[in-house]
């Protein structure tokens, strides 16, 4: 999905309460339906506010000469890394802010 598709997706949101509702209560099935296929892991969060905004929020950097431990081997091919679970939220990005 492009840009375009991405805010065609959205669109409906912005327009129509019954597809704000739908997108609110499950924003990722909404963007699957359209094209969008996130993995599993990748939360995706939504919340109304004045402005559009989209915030990615990455886990913690990692020394890329440090080995990763059994642990976090598992972690990563289970869908987590180091215990964190990347996360997209449609919001303001202001510190609490989750969706």
């Amino acid at each position: 999905m492009d840009a375009q598709g991405f805010l065609a997706a959205l669109a409906p949101a912005v327009s129509d309460a019954d597809a704000r509702e739908r997108f609110l209560a499950d924003p990722k099935t909404v963007l699957a339906a359209a094209g969008l296929d996130l993995p599993q892991w990748f939360a995706v969060s939504a919340r109304e506010g004045d402005a559009a905004e989209l915030t990615i929020t990455l886990p913690a950097l990692r020394d890329p000469d440090t080995d990763l431990s059994d642990a976090d081997l598992d972690a990563v091919g289970g869908g987590t890394y180091g215990g964190l679970r990347p996360s997209n939220t449609y919001g303001s990005g202001q510190p609490g802010c989750t969706g």
